[in-house]
């Protein structure tokens, strides 16, 4: 389900609170629940606001106080995470590959930050992340589900 149906239909249906009454479950909590719905094919909707973007700005998100690296935190999506939709993604990574962009970089983080040798490679897990893993568990694998 987009992100767009998603939201509407969240806006569209009542959850009961303390009090009896009918009260609009809040569309952001739903995509913050799992925030890789946020990000479609040609928008990324911001989990601050709910405004709809191509890609989320370090001027947009200083329009709410933070930085890209506090808001990817905040909402458990990975570190190395784009905050633009998945179209733009691919212009970009299209783009490196024309320019040999990985050629010219020389940077290796396990021998700049001698921190993670130490650490044994170990890195903190973020939400979208293990959202994405435990769905991998769930999912059958291909010569499973042929056999079924």
């Amino acid at each position: 389900m987009s992100a767009e149906a998603l939201f509407a239909a969240a806006l569209s249906e009542v959850e009961h609170g303390a009090n009896g009454l009918a009260q609009p479950i809040d569309a952001l909590s739903v995509l913050r629940a799992d925030p890789r719905r946020a990000i479609e094919e040609d928008s990324i909707r911001c989990l601050m606001c709910g405004g709809s973007f191509r890609q989320l700005t370090n001027t947009h998100l200083r329009w709410h106080g933070t930085t890209a690296a506090d808001y990817k935190s905040c909402f458990g999506y990975n570190r190395g995470r784009p905050l633009m939709c998945l179209e733009l993604a691919r212009l970009y990574a299209e783009r490196a590959r024309r320019s040999g962009l990985a050629a010219r970089i020389r940077q290796r983080p396990i021998l700049v930050e001698p921190e993670l040798r130490r650490r044994g490679g170990t890195r903190p897990i973020a939400l979208e992340e293990l959202l994405t893993r435990r769905e991998a568990r769930r999912r059958p694998t291909g010569a499973n589900s042929a056999a079924s």
